[in-house]
């Protein structure tokens, strides 16, 4: 990142570092705050008013932000407003799991200006998928007409136990002790990696329904069933890194095999891979359904995208699987809002698509398994970030990192 910063020869290094560092701090509080006046910086970052100008004077030269005229007052002078050029870098949001991979960049405005870009890579033990992701990567670029030099760092979405801190992802990279170094060789720039509930609970708290709360649970009901925690307002890892594995808690007796190794894990009743696998048994066990059309009778070709056209159609079996898994969905939700007592419970990925068919369900199992006394004071909500939620918040969380590193 320094490379967009001009440097003095007339100060010593420890004070040119620390410069650059106050610099990357106002870009990343202008990133998530949207335009900011000087004062306002000066509060959020905690430097004089003198400073803060001195600095914006400086990035205002590196063209990487713009004076946009006068704010609001507030009963004195009106403060000069400052925002970022919109195309004074950018970042990558890069989402890498069981089925697909896709590539978003976004301008230094949080403006997507390419993607997403979906591409048949699936996540695999081998850091071969990442030189695979990077090709990708580079022919997005060209095809988008951005300057590379310009793309400061990429954020990934990964699935598995990750110990951010570390740089491990214990699930699919055991023997890798440090993957940041390794992704950085391969993309040739800084990438930083985390959970995808962790990442989309990143993206909800800066740019969706969470923005502005302090106790807040994302669920992610995804191919997998994975767990956000917001614990006065700050995201929570837990002491490994692995806090939110709410999907492989056992909860139904005699349930199938789950991936984890243990029989009716949650998330072998409440994602969108249960749904696809219970809609097959379904059908090739008699039950009728428009499923089965939409598939032109290849009945191995059903998608979650299917049940969902299905049901939106009226198909009583495709709405019946979302209603079962509402139940069970509601069921491990009473347990969560016992636990942690949360303002807010925001459901999103491809299941939340269906919320029509869930919501009822879900509301009827809280009643019946928490105490009304604390599920009362818990709000549940779908997100309105949509499928961009895993692209924008892996940029975001990617640049929020980066912005204290030397």
């Amino acid at each position: 990142m320094e490379k967009l910063f001009k440097n003095s020869s007339n100060q010593s290094q420890a004070v040119e570092i620390k410069k650059i560092s106050h610099k990357k701090h106002i870009l990343k509080t202008i990133y998530f705050n949207g335009p900011l006046s000087n004062s306002e910086l000066s509060k959020l970052i905690n430097l004089s008013t003198p400073k803060i100008n001195s600095l914006l004077v400086e990035l205002v030269e590196d063209k990487l932000v713009e004076e946009l005229g006068r704010g609001d007052s507030s009963g004195g002078r009106r403060p000069n407003m400052y925002g970022l050029i919109e195309d004074g870098f950018y970042v990558v949001g890069i989402t890498i799991n069981i089925n697909r991979t896709i590539i978003s960049i976004f301008n230094s405005n949080n403006k997507q200006v390419s993607g997403p870009h979906y591409f048949p890579i699936k996540m695999q033990p081998n850091l071969e998928i990442f030189m695979r992701v990077n090709e990708k990567l580079e022919q997005v670029v060209k095809g988008s007409n951005i300057d590379r030099n310009k793309i400061l760092v990429a954020g990934i979405e990964l699935p598995g136990l990750i110990n951010q801190k570390l740089g491990i992802n214990k699930t699919y990279f055991p023997h890798i002790t440090n993957l940041f170094e390794d992704l950085k060789k391969i993309f040739g720039i800084p990438v930083y990696f985390d959970h995808n509930s962790k990442v989309r609970t990143f993206a909800e708290q800066h740019f969706g329904l969470a923005k502005d709360k302090k106790n807040v649970l994302m669920l992610q009901v995804d191919w997998g069933l994975g767990l956000g925690i917001i614990i006065n307002g700050k995201l929570y890892a837990g002491k490994s890194g692995f806090a939110g594995e709410f999907g492989h808690l056992p909860i139904a007796d005699n349930g199938i095999l789950c991936s984890c190794g243990k029989q009716g894990c949650l998330e072998t009743i409440v994602s969108a891979t249960a749904i696809v696998r219970l809609a097959k048994e379904g059908i090739n066990k008699g039950s009728s359904s428009l499923m089965e059309e939409l598939v032109m009778g290849d009945i191995e070709k059903i998608e979650i995208s299917t049940v969902i056209q299905a049901a939106n159609s009226g198909d009583q079996f495709a709405i019946s699987l979302f209603s079962n898994l509402g139940h069970w969905l509601g069921k491990g939700i009473a347990y969560l809002i016992q636990v942690f007592n949360p303002e807010l419970i925001i459901i999103g990925g491809h299941v939340a698509e269906a919320s029509q068919y869930i919501m009822a369900p879900i509301q009827q199992s809280i009643n019946t398994y928490a105490n009304r006394d604390i599920s009362n004071d818990t709000i549940i909500k779908f997100s309105e970030l949509g499928s961009k939620a895993g692209t924008i918040g892996a940029a975001a969380y990617a640049l929020e990192r980066i912005s204290f590193s030397k």
